[in-house]
């Protein structure tokens, strides 16, 4: 046990957590719920929920049918994975999800170039017009996999052109103790976690803008994208991108907004 890693044994810890967190609600909540029809869309539709992803897995799964429980009923599903994948999440989502209708994309057709498993290739494809472009209606909610949606998502967020989670520092600081055999403490040692997305010193203004649970308006995106989207760096992620140029092509919501909308990795039971 001394050559044990105490922040890497925290960090599996907290991820095993999670997966089994979706597997129990996947195989024994919205699985049950989709079988017995429990969960409708309703035409016409007034939005779009944006998932791009091509590991179509229980997670994958997961993420698309918590979302369709929680998010409004005229919401149509724009899914978005590479070749391989297409017709695995049309299988899948034919299998246990029958009245969802779901429009799953072609990457390749809809931006040709991009290699899904490449995270800089995602990120750039977000920062071209054409992207947006393709998108079928004006507000959009774009969701990942490693985000959860804990109850049913107000439409009240949507009338806002773009929406995420308060950016956190650069690294989250947590303490911890170490115990001896017998249960008494021999120490404590602090962990600094690097935050993923932690934005440029220009985009404090506003606070706000985490793109991995996020309201997006399409024409909003669209003109930040035709402006400023060849001259964004490689290594700027989108919603640090997004989230600079915002201020210049419409107004700002308050960071109060973005608090009650979503938080970046601790949980608000206020929310």
């Amino acid at each position: 046990m001394e050559d044990l890693q105490p922040l890497g044994l925290l960090i599996e810890e907290r991820k095993q957590h999670w997966l089994m967190h979706c597997r129990f609600v996947l195989e024994r909540l919205l699985i049950p719920l989709c079988h017995e029809g429990k969960i409708k869309t309703t035409e016409p539709y007034q939005r779009a929920v944006v998932i791009i992803d091509n590991r179509i897995d229980e997670q994958w799964l997961f993420t698309v049918l918590n979302t369709w429980l929680m998010c409004t009923p005229d919401s149509e599903f724009v899914l978005i994975a590479d070749t391989n994948s297409v017709t695995q999440a049309k299988e899948l989502l034919k299998l246990h999800a029958p009245g969802l209708n779901a429009c799953v994309l072609d990457v390749a057709q809809l931006i040709p170039g991009v290699q899904m498993a490449e995270p800089a290739h995602l990120n750039a494809m977000l920062k071209q017009p054409e992207f947006w472009r393709q998108m079928p209606h004006e507000p959009l909610l774009i969701i990942q996999t490693d985000a959860l949606l804990s109850r049913p998502l107000h439409p009240f967020f949507f009338q806002f052109p773009y929406l995420g989670a308060p950016f956190l520092p650069r690294k989250h600081s947590e303490y911890f103790e170490t115990r001896r055999g017998d249960g008494r403490i021999s120490g404590f040692f602090k962990t600094d976690t690097p935050i993923h997305g932690s934005p440029n010193p220009d985009v404090y203004p506003h606070l706000h803008g985490n793109g991995g649970l996020s309201i997006r308006q399409r024409n909003v995106m669209l003109a930040i994208c035709e402006r400023w989207g060849s001259s964004s760096p490689a290594e700027e992620l989108e919603d640090v991108f997004f989230s600079r140029h915002l201020a210049r092509v419409t107004s700002v919501p308050p960071l109060e907004i973005a608090q009650a909308f979503a938080s970046e990795t601790t949980y608000n039971p206020k929310r």
